[in-house]
């Protein structure tokens, strides 16, 4: 059941109008010229305006997710003719030349920022609440929540722009606009909120509440900003990091699912692995598009675009006879997901995926392996698929606890980690354990889950030369501000090698 998310969608979807719906009266009410002053008068007006917070998680899905991803060693976008040209904006993102104007780069700004604001002012309006209103929601965990998506819109900012503005505040004084605090005070910042937050959090949540936040969730984002705090700020924090990966392993609440692929079905709300969750339904701009990006124009009824593929190197280092997880790949021909029949390109010959491309333009409809980890919905409205999308799932959390081990020396638990859960796959034992085996087992587990990027800078291969990438500077770990942001607040001062 994905009630809770249903109402985060509609609310993140809504444009010229608010719509609400409580969980107890699912009866709609139109809002216009809501302001705060006027539309809180029940603990139910709070809770409709925290699920605008989350679904203002949705933008995650298209820029957060295919920057990370095509800026990484997994994805690449080619031209294909007429096809995923669009100015060059993808070819930038793979070859990590992109500009302070690329659409995807002032797109994740805008999505992130918004949804930051949006947040602050809930924040604002919540601490200003009659606390007597409250009885079927409790205020301390409305707060918790908030502070934790607010400090996850954080997180996002640190990781991709360093240096963040830190705002806690609903409005900024257009005569005082603010600086931006250094990267290590964003991350002090967020750890701060999270530890406060999580004491508030609940544990778990009825079928009816999935999607919202618990303890877990922000020990996942606090697990990953550890892991990342060498990068972040200078200091290593590996204990804390395995500290904060313990906390969810010990809670007893998460466990990997017996069947890797069960984690990618359509109705895969209930897997045991989910940490922190997207919710996705099948409707209009709610709805998970991946396969949409990365299958052939014919393999599905809504006629997928035809972009995404991986690359050979990455599809490589899979052992394709024995590890289930390979079967995520689509290489030689393809058949009709329904029917079984052998399916054609365009022009009617045989629709035969190759691992190689030409290059990073003149692919062809049939060049580049296609992913298909998350299963095709067949009750997809126009493309949008009810998979949900698990932005921390619990084999990452293993994982994190593993490579957390081993650079402190624990070998042995780092190793019986990582063979557990090639067991799953089906993969050969590993008799030893090194980082570069840990990175290969993330690329293994987590291949298309947005986490590579953030791997290969914590592992200091992220400037190297792939395939058809050269080498970069250092610079390239950040993105640029955008042009238009540095325009509307003079006090931002744009990032080195920009």
């Amino acid at each position: 059941m994905k009630r809770f998310s249903k109402i985060a969608l509609i609310a993140a979807a809504a444009v010229s109008t608010l719509t609400f719906q409580s969980c107890t009266d699912l009866e709609e009410t139109i809002y216009e010229d809501i302001t705060s002053d006027n539309f809180f008068s029940s603990e139910g007006d709070y809770y409709s305006v925290l699920v605008n917070s989350y679904g203002n998680l949705r933008p995650f899905l298209w820029n957060y997710f295919n920057i990370s991803q095509v800026t990484s060693d997994e994805t690449i976008v080619p031209t294909r003719g007429g096809d995923w040209g669009d100015g060059g904006v993808w070819r930038e993102l793979h070859q990590h030349n992109w500009t302070p104007t690329n659409g995807h780069v002032v797109g994740m700004w805008n999505d992130i920022n918004k949804g930051l604001a949006q947040t602050n002012q809930f924040i604002y309006d919540l601490e200003n609440a009659d606390q007597s209103l409250f009885s079927q929601y409790s205020y301390a965990e409305m707060m918790a929540e908030a502070r934790t998506l607010r400090a996850y819109y954080y997180f996002m900012l640190m990781d991709f722009w360093g240096d963040c503005v830190i705002l806690d505040a609903a409005s900024i004084d257009p005569a005082n606009l603010p600086s931006r605090s250094p990267r290590a005070d964003v991350f002090a910042y967020i750890e701060t909120e999270l530890n406060a937050a999580i004491p508030n959090l609940a544990a778990s949540h009825s079928s009816d509440q999935y999607g919202r936040v618990t303890k877990w969730s922000a020990y996942g984002i606090l697990t990953r900003m550890y892991m990342n705090a060498e990068e972040f700020t200078g200091t290593a924090r590996w204990a804390d990091a395995e500290a904060a990966a313990d906390a969810i392993i010990n809670s007893g609440n998460f466990s990997l699912e017996a069947d890797f692929h069960d984690n990618f079905v359509v109705e895969n709300q209930g897997s045991s692995e989910t940490v922190f969750a997207i919710p996705n339904i099948q409707a209009g701009g709610m709805g998970w598009t991946l396969n949409m990006r990365t299958l052939h124009y014919h393999q599905l009824p809504a006629s997928p675009w035809n972009g995404f593929c991986t690359l050979a190197d990455f599809y490589n280092k899979f052992d394709t006879a024995n590890d289930v997880r390979s079967e995520i790949f689509l290489v030689g021909q393809q058949y009709d997901f329904v029917t079984g029949d052998p399916l054609q390109d365009r022009q009617g010959n045989p629709l035969d995926f190759t691992a190689s491309l030409p290059g990073i333009t003149g692919a062809s409809e049939t060049n580049g392996i296609r992913v298909l980890k998350w299963e095709v919905d067949q009750a997809n409205a126009g493309g949008e698929a009810g998979n949900d999308y698990a932005i921390i799932r619990y084999a990452d959390i293993l994982l994190h606890k593993a490579e957390a081990s081993l650079r402190q020396g624990d070998d042995a638990t780092a190793l019986s980690i990582v063979n557990d859960i090639r067991a799953r796959a089906g993969a050969t034992a590993l008799t030893a354990i090194t980082l570069d085996d840990i990175l290969d087992e993330r690329g293994f587990e987590l291949a298309w889950e947005a986490v590579r990027r953030l791997d290969l800078i914590r592992f200091g291969k992220f400037t190297e030369a792939w395939e058809l990438k050269d080498a970069q500077q250092d610079h390239v770990k950040l993105l640029p501000i955008p042009t238009e942001a540095l325009g509307a607040n003079p006090n931002l001062t744009q990032n080195a090698g920009y």
